[in-house]
């Protein structure tokens, strides 16, 4: 009964006003750097069709930036995915995900990208959860690492390839969405 209690976020395309929600979100889960790179990443045209916002009280709790690159259209690169500290754990990031997934702008999409540093640990479960809803493995490959960045000799990042499930049927169907014991959405 407890996970019926709970406020379901609403999840919508992201529009250019969005900016400022997404810098301000990625700012508070300590990604300041790069916050107001993504607020401006989110005017563009480019990454509204293929991502999304999770509100919830009229704040916003969620977001993900992704796009298909022009020359690989088959390829849904996952730019950034942030939640909020206070819904972490609660398998907002996995519903944001199959949400774009089952829109009509994906139908042609047969891998996911990401670039996931060493240390997320997050994300790691993120992706690991949704390669097995598409009963695919993950492609690993270095993709920042020491030598790119001496200062930083204890972060590597790493190129992620999905390969998507012969049966995408599963995805429109609502596979991601899975009830724990514990009343969490993963």
């Amino acid at each position: 009964m407890e996970l019926f209690e709970q406020p379901f976020p609403v999840l919508r395309t992201l529009l250019p006003q969005d900016s400022m929600a997404v810098a301000s979100l990625a700012v508070s889960v300590n990604q300041k750097a790069i916050g107001n790179l993504l607020g401006e990443l989110a005017k563009f045209e480019g990454y509204n069709k293929f991502s999304i916002i999770a509100e919830l009280d009229g704040e916003t709790v969620g977001a993900m930036l992704a796009y298909i690159p022009p020359y690989d259209r088959q390829t849904l690169f996952i730019w950034q995915v942030y939640v909020s500290e206070g819904e972490a754990e609660k398998g907002l990031a996995s519903l944001m995900l199959g949400q774009v997934m089952r829109r009509d702008v994906c139908a042609d999409v047969t891998r996911v990208q990401t670039v996931i540093p060493s240390d997320d640990k997050r994300n790691w479960a993120l992706f690991r959860r949704f390669a097995r809803w598409q009963r695919s493995r993950m492609d690993i490959q270095p993709f920042i690492t020491q030598a790119l960045e001496p200062f930083r000799r204890h972060e590597n990042s790493n190129l992620v390839t999905i390969r998507l499930g012969n049966n995408r049927s599963e995805l429109a169907a609502g596979a991601p969405l899975n009830i724990c014991k514990s009343g969490s959405v993963e």
